[in-house]
Parts: C-alpha cells; structure tokens; sequence
C-alpha cells in the first residue's frame, strides 16, 4: 500500500525547499566547496604592463597551473598604473573565491615601507598564497669604470666622488633601493639617475651618461659582455644557478648581510577560504617542482624560488622593516 503526504505537509516541503534553493543561491562564491573549487576560470591579475617580469612569469604560471587545477582557464589581466597600487587594489577588494589572484613582486613591500600604498593594506587586505621566483638586481658599470669586482668599484667611486652616479629603473624601485643599499653598507655617496625603466636606464650606461648601472639581469646581461658594459654582481646572498660566474653581492665583506633579491609572489584576497588558498598552494607547489617549469624560468633569467605562503609571510614582514629602514637612511620619498 502506498504513502501519500498530505497536501498542507507537502506545501511545506516545497517551501522549505525554495527556500534553502534561495538560500543556497544567495550565498557568496567564497562559500564555494572547496572540493568543487575551481569550477570556472581563474584570473590573475599583473599591476604591470605586458612583457615585463612580473608578466612573463605570470603567463609561464598560467601555461603551466592549469592541470593542476581542475584543468580550468587561467586568464592573465594587466591592470597597470600608479606603481602597481591599482592592480593590487582591486584584487585586495575582489570576492575572496580563489578566482581573482595577484601575481605581484617586492615593489608592494617597497610601497608600503615608503607609505606609497594606495586603496589597500598588504598585510591586511591581502593575503600570501606562494612564493614563486626571484631575480636579484644586476649591478653593472660601463668600460670607463676601472673596476673588476665589487671592492674595486667601492674603491673607485670613493677616490672618484664627482664621477660617481647610478642608474636606475625608477625612484622607488628595487634598482633603487639596491643602490641605496650599496652607498649604506659602503658608506659611500654615489648620486642616483632614475630612469622611467630598466631598460632605459641600460641605454644611459650604453650611451656613456652614467658610469655604474643597477637594472634588472634581463636587461643588463645581453650587453654585459665586456666591451659595454660589465656585470659585477648580482644583489643577492649567494650566486644564481643559471650564472654562477656572476658574484653575488654578499660574497665582498662590506655587503655580507645585504641580500636585496626581487622576488615574485602569488596572493589572494584576504578573506579567501584557507582550503581554497592551501589547494591553490599545493596546485603552484606542483608547477615550481616541474624540471622543465624551472627550466622555462632559468632561461628567462629567473630562479623558482618554492617557498609557501607562511615563508612568503616571513618575507614580507623582513621586506617591510629593511626597506623602511633603508628608506629613511637615504631620504627616499614617492609622489
């Protein structure tokens, strides 16, 4: 024999029912199952133009994170504009699912140390998912500088105050700050030249307009051949694995504890679920393992650096106190 509800218990079911479908649907994407998660395409947002390192990097990852990921599309954004704050700011107010990231480097920090931040708070709005990869400053002097190495340029740049300046990518820069960095630990004057970016600031030194370049190694290694320019070190605490004939910086006594290395890093709204964000984690930890991932990186003249989101964390804390004080000892200020 059958059952049949009866129709007043039947209406209540129904509206039970609509009304946790309503519910349901009103719900924010953050709250998206984890397991499901991604179920529709990722974009990663790059606060820089296309072609620079932060893009480069962000379209390999993309090319590559995709498997890892339930197969979904990775779409690359560049959101340029005021030094990185516009891209950066509209991620930090994005829904936090884990379908809006940012693909920034140090500059966030640096903006932040120097109170140039706009519209968000790095460390409030924001929150570390990876670390991805790093490239240190390339420091580069042109064939008027009679130095081989680092010690040797400290001591032509002190015997020669009136011919000594620098290059940069741009005030502000981590070019800039590296410079500012080797006058501190020098104890040295050296004028900065901003230049409105790397590459430019590479042609100065071409052109014979400034004697000393600190530039980006993309940008500096095809001329550093010896005859131009000459690449003396790279910013770093030790020498990269793609160039180990290149000295790092911390290899000559004076700059021992200077290790000003750019880096390249994944984030995500501050409020993203930590399952969401831990799987994007593991899904990045997979690409940076791949030979062939850190392969593509070495021959853009970048080395994967693997570390996850509580190292990434650790950094930016490190990153906020050294350029603030740096900052302040050589009297940076960004308008």
């Amino acid at each position: 024999m059958g059952s049949h509800a009866h129709p007043a218990s039947r209406a209540a079911h129904l509206a039970l029912a609509a009304l946790l479908t309503g519910i349901a649907l009103s719900m924010p994407a953050s709250a998206e199952s984890p397991d499901g998660y991604p179920s529709r395409p990722i974009t990663i947002v790059v606060p820089y133009p296309a072609g620079g390192g932060a893009d480069t990097i962000a379209r390999l990852l993309a090319q590559n994170l995709s498997r890892h990921l339930n197969d979904r599309p990775i779409v690359v954004d560049n959101r340029t504009g005021a030094v990185g704050n516009i891209g950066s700011s509209y991620v930090a107010r994005a829904p936090a699912d884990g379908y809006t990231l940012l693909l920034n480097n140090n500059t966030i920090t640096i903006n932040a140390a120097l109170d140039y931040t706009r519209g968000y708070d790095v460390t409030k709005d924001l929150q570390p998912v990876s670390l991805l990869a790093s490239s240190p400053v390339a420091i580069g002097v042109t064939a008027s500088v009679p130095a081989g190495n680092l010690a040797e340029l400290v001591d032509y740049v002190r015997s020669n105050p009136d011919k000594a300046n620098y290059a940069s990518c741009g005030n502000g820069s981590p070019q800039h700050l590296v410079g500012a960095g080797f006058n501190q630990y020098a104890h040295t004057a050296v004028l900065h030249v901003p230049y409105n970016g790397c590459a430019p600031a590479v042609s100065a030194g071409l052109g014979n307009q400034v004697p000393i370049i600190f530039s980006t190694i993309p940008n500096l290694t095809p001329y550093a051949s010896g005859n131009k320019l000459r690449m003396l070190a790279v910013s770093s605490a030790k020498r990269l694995s793609f160039m180990p004939q290149v000295p790092a910086m911390a290899e000559t006594p004076l700059f021992k504890d200077m290790d000003l290395t750019v880096w390249f890093g994944l984030f995500a709204p501050a409020k993203t679920p930590e399952a969401i964000r831990r799987r994007i984690e593991t899904a990045v930890a997979a690409v940076l393992a791949d030979p062939g991932f850190k392969r593509e990186l070495n021959d853009r003249y970048y080395e994967v650096d693997a570390r996850g989101a509580e190292a990434f964390r650790q950094q930016i804390g490190q990153d906020l106190t050294v350029y603030s004080q740096l900052g302040k000892r050589a009297n940076i200020r960004l308008e």
